[in-house]
């Protein structure tokens, strides 16, 4: 049998364990919610792009003759390259600093475990 106070520390302790799943459990969401919102924007985009089939400007009229994409698509493309790329790094940040994020808060209640 055991007396009141076993049971109590071993309440807090089932108490911390839940406590680690539903924080563990947020940040999955989280993380998972970031990538897919990210991933839908992207294609979004992609989708959003005009479709310029034969609109290329002839190299002799003059106009914007220096651009390498005048009037072609290719500008867009570029674009979404550059905005998949830099939401792939902020997704990427994001969920490292949650993840220190999360293990700062285990060692907080490792260490409220320890003292009780």
């Amino acid at each position: 049998m055991r007396t009141n106070d076993e049971r109590l520390a071993a309440l807090h302790k089932r108490a911390g364990e839940i406590k680690k799943e539903n924080r563990s459990r947020r940040v999955r969401l989280i993380q998972y919610a970031s990538c897919a919102a990210c991933f839908l924007l992207v294609i979004t985009l992609a989708l959003w792009i005009p479709v310029t089939e034969g609109t290329l400007i002839p190299s002799g009229t003059g106009s914007m003759s220096a651009s390498i994409f005048s009037g072609s698509g290719y500008l867009g493309y570029i674009v979404i390259g550059i905005v998949a790329f830099l939401l792939g790094c902020a997704v990427t940040v994001f969920c490292i600093r949650m993840k220190k994020l999360q293990k700062n808060k285990e060692n907080e209640d490792d260490a409220y475990d320890r003292n009780d």
